[in-house]
């Protein structure tokens, strides 16, 4: 509200009668609402307004050093907050309207001032330029705080028509406010973006609901933006009016996205290859994490063990690959535990069985060795390894056969022929090979 006691009023006015007036108008109200300075010359104004905060002005503009729409520049010039208002003859309205266009508050037609209707229509006059001043106050504060935003801020009419961007949503479209003043915010949906944005956006709005996506800027020069849009109505508290919708530039994110899914495309197919490969080969491959529990097995691992891959995984090894000592049946020493223990590869010890969940055993040989993470750390084992029952029983064979004779299955005994009271019988073997 207006301070009536410290209101104070510059009067420009060369005509002494028209002063009188008004300054006894002014005074009419009984109280000390107004203090009025009088001037006869815009010279004279300005020489006051250069040293002086005046609440009012009023402005005759048929001064004797200046007339017309000039005086008003003139005083408007020094003093733009103040509440200007023209006092003009009833022959020449046009140019107190154009002063009032110019940032006037209004003006006044001289001969129809009196006592009572002057003083109502200054304070009715400083009422309103308050509450202008308070509103164009908080649209200024309101525009620094949306330009400050990294959020893209557009507004839009009943009709969908823009009447507000922000520096962030310029920036982000690539349009300034006058391009995009009046027209709608899917003009910078990308085409290939735009049917799925629309379908979504005119769902929410005849839903009256909120609105969240993300597509792409086409900005004018084709460079494109990723951008997550929310959106909301505007109501009165009867009916909406409107739509406000905020913008993110979230190209950054996207990137991001797109490599990251691309390596992990890449990770994929790298998995598959090495799974393809490792069900591929002949050996039996087993991994464990650092604390001895199954963490992989490969299809030659499950058929030797006699354990699927979802029932192993996360049990301990002890559990799944059995292994004892073929000469003493003692349970043997697990080369998982010691490739970890002493961060090198290791062998299976020699004569060692590998015992089937169904309790069938197969002769084996293995490695061990230790499995690093990214930082050189050891992060658990694998184990390679594979049926040698065949050819150990082979090797056996070949042995017997080594040291006994072919057809009479008799033990040979090569030491006694280096003997020459031995060579009869050594002669004696040769001819009944012969016969």
């Amino acid at each position: 509200m207006i301070n009536d006691a410290s209101t104070r009023v510059l009067l420009v006015e060369s005509d002494a009668n028209d002063a009188a007036l008004i300054q006894a108008s002014l005074a009419a109200t009984g109280e000390r609402s107004f203090r009025v300075q009088w001037v006869k010359s815009l010279a004279s104004a300005l020489a006051c307004l250069g040293n002086e905060r005046f609440d009012v002005i009023l402005l005759d503009l048929t001064l004797p050093d200046s007339q017309g729409i000039g005086a008003f520049e003139q005083v408007f010039a020094v003093a733009p907050q103040a509440l200007i208002v023209v006092l003009s003859l009833a022959s020449d309205e046009q140019t107190a309207r154009q002063a009032v266009q110019r940032g006037a508050g209004d003006y006044l037609v001289k001969g129809h001032v009196d006592g009572h209707w002057l003083p109502r229509a200054l304070r009715y006059l400083l009422e309103r330029q308050a509450t202008r001043d308070e509103l164009r106050g908080s649209e200024a504060r309101f525009r620094a705080m949306s330009d400050a935003s990294p959020l893209g801020i557009f507004v839009s009419d009943a009709q969908g028509g823009c009447i507000y961007t922000n520096a962030a949503y310029h920036k982000i479209s690539g349009l300034s406010f006058d391009e995009t003043l009046g027209t709608r915010w899917s003009r910078a949906i990308h085409p290939d973006d735009r049917p799925r944005v629309l379908a979504e956006w005119g769902e929410a709005v005849r839903g009256l609901a909120p609105f969240q996506t993300e597509f792409r800027f086409l900005q004018p020069d084709l460079s494109i933006v990723w951008t997550r849009v929310n959106s909301g109505a505007m109501s009165d508290g009867m009916a909406p009016h409107g739509r406000v919708e905020t913008v993110e530039d979230i190209t950054e994110r996207k990137t991001a996205e797109f490599v990251l899914q691309a390596a992990e495309d890449r990770l994929f197919e790298e998995r598959e290859r090495a799974q393809v490969t490792l069900n591929s080969i002949g050996d039996a491959v087993l991994c464990t994490d650092l604390a001895g529990n199954v963490s992989y097995l490969n299809l030659v691992a499950e058929a030797m063990t006699g354990w699927s891959s979802a029932e192993a995984l996360g049990r301990p090894l002890a559990e799944v690959f059995r292994i004892i000592d073929g000469r003493t049946r003692e349970p043997a020493a697990s080369p998982a535990e010691r490739a970890i223990g002493q961060n090198r590869t290791v062998g299976l010890a020699a004569d060692c069985l590998l015992v089937r969940r169904d309790g069938f055993e197969s002769a084996i040989e293995d490695s061990a060795a230790p499995i690093h993470n990214r930082d050189g750390r050891v992060a658990g084992a694998v184990l390679v390894f594979h049926d040698v029952s065949e050819s150990r029983a082979m090797a056996l064979k070949m042995a017997h056969l080594a040291q006994h004779d072919f057809l009479t299955g008799l033990p040979t005994d090569p030491l006694p022929d280096r003997h020459p009271e031995n060579r009869p019988l050594i002669r004696a073997r040769h001819r009944h090979r012969r016969r």
